[in-house]
């Protein structure tokens, strides 16, 4: 057999180490889990978000991947789980993501009440030691009930703020459309969402705009964000997301003659609404919608009652970046809508802190890492969103994002109205 000289070895030695801190070098990750409903009557929301998120995250490694704290890069990667719209379940994978895997950051989750429980098992305030809850960043971008975020110094949100955009809502109804008086609504108090949105926001909104409930004043009701919302769903109709009969409710729509109907609920249910509000040939002037509803399950399964419709959103293909990353969603079989398109920023958000405090993503330094990036999401004051720049409240962890007015026309949903 011959003998490999010294130095022909050496070489092949040197290429060895050379391949091998090559494959090293390739293997570097950062990890960011998530999880939303992926199953249920709110699948779609979970699986528009996972969609747009993979999508972003293949944008990111197709430009070469994530720079680290030395320098060298790593490619993101993603875990994705469904968390049934079920608060058990929300804890359950914050806890399994947090201890039990290298995340750096998880993103979701898909429903409000699941977001709620969920924050409560995070550590409160940063650096309590007396407080033993979770301590690894979560950033969200579907949850939208106002003030969660607050729950824990850990969580973040990348979600409209309702508050905002219904006030905004109400006064531009008032002035464009003066001949509208009375209101009247209904929600599905089965959702945290929408029943807390309807009585805290949407009613509050409207009546300080000066809309009267079509039965005279409601108790305690004065337009101040959540005052006698307990009253507000007492006087209003009532439903349940799981729910498919509406005879009764849209009789007392039909019955009250307001000028504005007030459907606050996910599309499932709003179909159903709208439909029996169809048949029985309610006519309103005017609706208007829960955020949530702003999607393309409403136009897929009531675009024609839908028709007028009236909804706030924070996503609309209104900038070139809104547009390619809805046609992005579209070409991949999903959505972008308010919740999914942010996803997209969010992913987009994390590469940038990442990149701006310095991440070692070797496993050895995870708590370490996990801080950091907490850290540098709470000295956000403005990200950059797909239809224009976010103000972050860094005290809350909350969002305020720019947002149109939509209408439901001819099977879409249109810009009526773009305040930006």
């Amino acid at each position: 057999m011959k003998k490999l000289s010294i130095t022909k070895g050496l070489a092949i030695s040197a290429l060895t180490l050379a391949m091998s801190a090559g494959v090293a070098l390739a293997e570097k990750t950062v990890l960011i889990s998530g999880w939303g409903a992926q199953s249920g009557p709110l699948k779609s929301f979970g699986m528009n978000s996972e969609t747009i998120l993979k999508a972003a995250v293949d944008k990111i490694n197709s430009e070469g991947g994530v720079k680290l704290k030395d320098g060298s890069m790593a490619k993101m990667v993603y875990e994705y789980y469904d968390s049934r719209c079920n608060a058990e379940e929300g804890i359950a994978l914050a806890r399994k993501t947090a201890t039990t895997t290298n995340t750096l950051i998880a993103i979701g989750p898909t429903c409000s009440g699941v977001a709620a429980a969920s924050f409560g098992v995070f550590q409160k305030k940063v650096d309590d030691a007396s407080d033993t809850g979770l301590q690894m960043p979560l950033f969200t971008n579907t949850a939208v009930r106002n003030g969660l975020a607050k729950i824990s110094q850990w969580t973040f949100r990348n979600t409209p703020n309702e508050p905002d955009m219904y006030d905004k809502l109400f006064a531009w109804v008032r002035k464009t459309k003066p001949e509208l008086k009375t209101i009247y609504g209904g929600t599905e108090t089965d959702q945290g969402h929408s029943a807390g949105t309807y009585s805290k926001v949407i009613v509050q909104a409207a009546i300080r705009h000066g809309f009267e409930w079509v039965a005279g004043p409601i108790d305690e009701v004065s337009g101040k964000i959540a005052s006698g919302h307990k009253n507000v769903i007492k006087a209003s109709s009532n439903w349940l997301m799981a729910d498919t009969s509406f005879s009764v409710q849209a009789r007392a729509f039909k019955k009250s003659k307001a000028d504005v109907y007030l459907v606050s609920s996910h599309p499932f249910t709003t179909c159903g609404m709208l439909k029996e509000l169809a048949r029985q040939k309610a006519k309103p002037k005017l609706m208007i919608g829960l955020t949530s509803s702003s999607s393309a399950e409403t136009m897929k399964g009531c675009a024609k009652q839908a028709e007028g419709m009236i909804i706030p959103t924070s996503f609309a293909p209104v900038t070139p970046e809104a547009k390619a990353v809805a046609d992005l969603a579209a070409a991949n079989g999903a959505a972008a809508d308010l919740h999914s398109a942010a996803a997209w920023e969010n992913v987009m958000i994390i590469k940038d802190v990442m990149e701006t405090v310095g991440v070692s993503a070797n496993g050895e330094n995870l708590e370490a890492d996990r801080r950091a990036i907490r850290d540098g999401l709470e000295a956000l004051k403005t990200t950059p969103g797909l239809i224009g720049t976010v103000t972050r409240n860094q005290e809350e962890g909350e969002a305020l994002k720019p947002y149109v007015f939509v209408h439901a026309k001819g099977g879409n949903w249109e810009v009526l109205y773009d305040p930006r």
